[in-house]
């Protein structure tokens, strides 16, 4: 069956990394939906009222299991974070040193599948149930992305020259850019269809989850099916079987071998580009705090500002709006400024946005002047994203690109459970969401 390419493509694998991404983005449509929903139930559980119904000085410091509603929420996905950067670089060994690569990124991808059509289940009865799959699915989507991102290299190599295979950069870049712009399409035609069935419908915060859930669930089941199902004689673009790329040593333990691949990267690059070291320790800080910015954000609206579910589902539209134009301008933020330049001053404006946020933001009396900031986070995180990766291609050495790859992939998960501990622990301890 052939697959609809979305472009024309040097490898025949290019559609179904695609439509990977493709399903990526749905995946980051739905946790807003699914976050707002357990926010809702948990306040809901601890017999606290819901934050439409609660004045500007009310609180309410009741618990449940526990946590405060917000702080358990934080602490799943802490938990989830945690058991991904975990499991990353076993992955990325398996990845390297054996031929279970398709077989790794189709059991992540279905446990991911089945995890999200379970929680189009989320009720009052279920919700806490729900809340703990959600653990589990973020650490398999990352472990997925691992293996995903382990087919890239191959896609853009050229066709075949006297001199053997030859690596394009331009097909690389392409495919990078399509990728990029089918997540966030994904993601906001999901985001914009779901809320348009909840306002049709009048739909409550857990019933437009479910819908949510069960449409991306299905969508996944669809994707991974036809990408992940190694029967290229069914599917054009299905992923293939790989060998190993590395020999493990003999008697060596897996897990072993991938922390000590980790540690060597590490020295290598320490002796050859000391710049870059201090680049990645700076960059684990900064991916960290943008990836848990999502889920912090919709916590912080629910806590602080009071807002309603709609509302909220909403304003992250409005900042995937603009990080899609952001985006697209960046390589020419980069032609002026430099890679480097670009991304330092990115992480700058975002840093001091957000600070100012936190007191901009003062409360529910507050709470309209957020859509201010949602234009000027999503032009943050569309130039972020563009320019990291060119960043940190321009700090190592050429000829150790490939090499050095996977310690970047690792950096940038390596402390993303910090900033939903560091949430969870400042709104326990302290109550007080605006220092959190």
């Amino acid at each position: 069956m052939p697959c609809i390419s979305l472009g024309d493509w040097q490898a025949s694998e290019t559609p179904g990394f695609l439509w990977d991404n493709v399903a990526a983005g749905g995946v980051l449509a739905t946790n807003v939906f699914f976050n707002i929903a357990v926010l809702r139930l948990a306040t809901l559980a601890a017999g606290c009222p819901a934050p439409e119904d609660v004045d500007e000085d009310q609180g309410c410091s009741n618990k449940v299991y526990g946590l405060k509603p917000s702080s358990f929420l934080t602490t799943i996905i802490m938990c989830g974070q945690f058991s991904a950067t975990a499991l990353m670089p076993l992955v990325g060994a398996a990845v390297d040193y054996t031929s279970k690569r398709r077989h790794l990124g189709a059991t992540s991808a279905w446990i991911l599948c089945f995890t999200t059509l379970g929680q189009a289940s989320i009720s009052k009865q279920t919700w806490f149930y729900c809340s703990i799959g959600m653990a589990l699915s973020i650490a398999s989507y990352v472990c997925h992305q691992v293996s995903v991102l382990s087919y890239l290299p191959g896609l853009s190599m050229v066709k075949p020259t006297e001199h053997g295979w030859v690596d394009d950069p331009q097909e690389r870049y392409k495919i990078n850019s399509v990728a990029n712009a089918a997540a966030l399409a994904t993601q906001l035609s999901i985001t914009l269809f779901v809320s348009s069935v909840a306002f049709w419908f009048d739909l409550g915060d857990t019933a437009t989850a479910a819908v949510a859930q069960g449409i991306v669930g299905s969508l996944l089941f669809v994707v991974y099916a036809c990408v992940w199902t190694g029967r290229r004689d069914l599917v054009s673009c299905a992923f293939r079987d790989h060998a190993p790329t590395k020999v493990l040593p003999e008697g060596a333990s897996l897990f072993l071998t991938a922390l000590n691949e980790v540690w060597n990267s590490w020295t290598t690059l320490k002796r050859r580009r000391p710049a870059a070291r201090f680049f990645l320790s700076g960059y684990a800080c900064a991916a960290a705090g943008m990836g848990s910015f999502g889920s912090l954000s919709v916590v912080f609206m629910h806590d602080r500002l009071r807002v309603d579910g709609s509302t909220t589902v909403l304003v992250m539209a409005l900042c995937v709006v603009f990080a899609v134009p952001a985006s697209a301008s960046a390589p020419r933020c980069m032609r002026y400024l430099g890679a480097r330049k670009t991304l330092i001053c990115t992480i700058a404006y975002m840093v001091l946005t957000t600070i100012l946020a936190a007191f901009v933001l003062c409360g529910p009396a507050c709470r309209d002047r957020v859509w201010l900031f949602a234009p000027i986070w999503g032009v943050g995180f569309g130039v972020f994203y563009a320019a990291n990766n060119a960043a940190w291609t321009e700090l190592v050495p050429p000829d150790a690109v490939a090499q050095f790859m996977a310690l970047y992939y690792f950096a940038a998960q390596i402390l993303s459970w910090a900033p939903p501990l560091a949430y969870a622990v400042l709104n326990q301890v302290y109550d007080d969401s605006q220092l959190a």
